[in-house]
């Protein structure tokens, strides 16, 4: 099964197709980057599976998407922090 993740952009009513996302191992206090990567067309990775089932191990992981740069990118006006 591996895992995935699929971003839809709902302010303008279509996959997230160019946000960047960092993939983290989370343990003992400290995170631990495993992979960068960029959405494609349909918001999702465009090489299937974030991690597929050979590289999935128990634990605890955390996504972090890039959202502020994604709408910026797009010419949304944000404030200062932007969320």
């Amino acid at each position: 099964m591996g895992l995935s993740t699929h971003v839809l952009d709902t302010a303008h009513g279509c996959p997230a197709a160019g946000m960047q996302v960092a993939l983290y191992a989370v343990g003992g206090g400290a995170a631990t980057l495993v992979k960068r990567l960029v959405l494609g067309a349909d918001g999702r990775n465009e090489g299937g599976p974030v991690l597929g089932n050979h590289e999935l191990q128990v634990g605890a992981y955390r996504l972090v998407f890039e959202v502020a740069a994604y709408f910026r990118a797009r010419g949304v006006q944000l404030p200062d922090p932007p969320f």
